[in-house]
């Protein structure tokens, strides 16, 4: 297993300025320190709007929100609101829900949106977080502000957020709000591989619909290859006979991985 946090090493790095310590923890969080982690949990408060987006602390963020472990995903959701000095509470959802309705700018209200997604997925206010987000991916007419309501839903991890990502793939006007969803269903945001093990079968009619555009069926073949980690030519046959002969085998598979272990760095 990798090396822990000792306590000394706790020590020390608690009476490092909030912005080092803050670095230091998330690095060693990256490198599956359990310690860290949960030191880095219980520091969230002590750096709401005190540390910043220095260079490294960009790079770390960058690499945390793709980490192959789920808990270090979250943390990110956690750092991203310390730093912009939000707490985590239903006053922050409301606060934000109030301006985003209220923003005539829709890079503001794209942001807004962004941070009540955040929320949610600290377990802040996950059901009224789902339903304003999802009603922003339906009815905003700005393709921009749809994306990042969309990119918001993925922090949720609810099979609920996770349907939502898949229909806004088939139906968004917008191929770059397609595009990020799709990402979404494959790769990106807290849900677990068992989860988007369960979007197979939709992404395989994709892919067999002669009707579908090429985009959307290359687009499908990337994402089930993401999901199974299996490489297969994008041929819609070859998948077919993969998933009626291994579907529950690797369904099988990533129920017994541990909830928090996920495709990653």
């Amino acid at each position: 297993p990798p090396p822990q946090l000792s306590d000394e090493d706790e020590s020390r790095i608690l009476a490092l300025p909030l912005q080092q310590q803050a670095e230091e923890l998330l690095q060693r969080s990256l490198a599956h320190d359990v310690r860290a982690r949960e030191v880095l949990e219980q520091q969230l408060p002590q750096f709401k709007g005190v540390v910043r987006e220095s260079p490294n602390m960009k790079q770390l963020m960058d690499r945390a929100q793709y980490s192959g472990d789920l808990r270090v995903r979250n943390v990110y959701c956690g750092l991203m609101l310390a730093m912009d000095g939000w707490n985590e509470d239903a006053q922050a959802v409301t606060m934000l829900v109030d301006r985003a309705k209220n923003e005539n700018d829709s890079q503001q209200r794209a942001y807004d949106l962004w941070f009540i997604g955040l929320l949610g997925g600290r377990g802040v206010e996950p059901q009224q977080v789902h339903d304003v987000l999802l009603g922003y991916t339906q009815k905003d007419p700005d393709a921009y502000v749809r994306q990042w309501a969309t990119e918001g839903l993925r922090f949720l991890g609810t099979d609920q957020a996770l349907d939502d990502e898949f229909n806004i793939f088939v139906s968004d006007p917008s191929f770059t709000v397609r595009d990020r969803a799709g990402c979404n269903v494959s790769d990106c945001g807290n849900f677990t591989r068992k989860q988007r093990m369960r979007m197979l079968p939709k992404l395989l009619e994709i892919a067999e619909d002669p009707a579908a555009n090429a985009q959307m069926r290359s687009w499908s073949f990337l994402a089930m290859q993401e999901i199974t980690d299996v490489s297969l030519t994008p041929d819609a046959k070859a998948w077919r006979q993969w998933y009626t002969q291994h579907g529950a085998e690797k369904m099988a598979q990533f129920e017994k991985l541990p909830e928090w272990q996920v495709r990653g760095e």
